[in-house]
């Protein structure tokens, strides 16, 4: 059971590290649209995804598998 617990707050803490990176993807997107310049949005959209969305999906596994598991 401690394992089991283990491995939930690792997900969680590993989504969450991914969920930040995703949206500190934007970070310099709004650098460089206040410095001025026209970032193009489809280069950050895939990184920003790639991020959030496995980072939910893990930060919310505990949750996920007792939804499933019914």
């Amino acid at each position: 059971m401690e394992t089991q617990r283990r491995a939930t707050a690792r997900s969680r803490r590993i989504g969450r590290i991914l969920i930040l990176a995703g949206v500190s993807v934007w970070i310099p997107y709004f650098a460089l649209e206040f410095a001025g310049k026209s970032p193009e949005v489809a280069y950050f959209l895939p990184a920003h995804l790639s991020g959030v969305i496995p980072g939910a999906i893990l930060s919310r596994w505990g949750q996920l598998k007792r939804l499933f598991k019914r």
